[in-house]
């Protein structure tokens, strides 16, 4: 299941979470969001609890396109501990995205990870 994220149920649902959150970002216009959606579904069903899986609209949330510079879409990134951490910014297979959040819940050191910016 994959929980739809806004502008003010982001403190509560993302960044207060005791579980690493993976969040995709979306448009209402484009169509390789569309095919992420199963994608993050089927990663939702083999992590279970230990992953929360998000979507956040950015034609329709813009504080949380600012806040993590969504520049394109399909982005993807994880929140965990206060931090964002980039995972890709195109479409990816089940597999591939699986195993970069498998990477990361192992420890792997993602360089370009940041401290998560305040919601406007």
């Amino acid at each position: 299941m994959l929980h739809e994220i806004t502008d003010e149920t982001f403190a509560e649902e993302v960044a207060a979470s005791t579980v690493p959150c993976v969040m995709l970002f979306t448009a209402g216009w484009c169509t390789f969001c569309d095919d992420m959606v199963p994608r993050m579904e089927g990663l939702a069903e083999k992590f279970g609890n230990a992953v929360k899986f998000c979507i956040a609209n950015t034609d329709e949330q813009r504080g949380l396109r600012l806040a993590f510079a969504v520049g394109a879409v399909p982005y993807i990134v994880m929140v965990r501990d206060g931090m964002k951490i980039p995972l890709f910014d195109e479409v990816v297979t089940e597999q591939r995205l699986g195993e970069r959040i498998r990477f990361i819940l192992d420890g792997g050191q993602a360089p370009t990870a940041s401290p998560l910016k305040p919601i406007r």
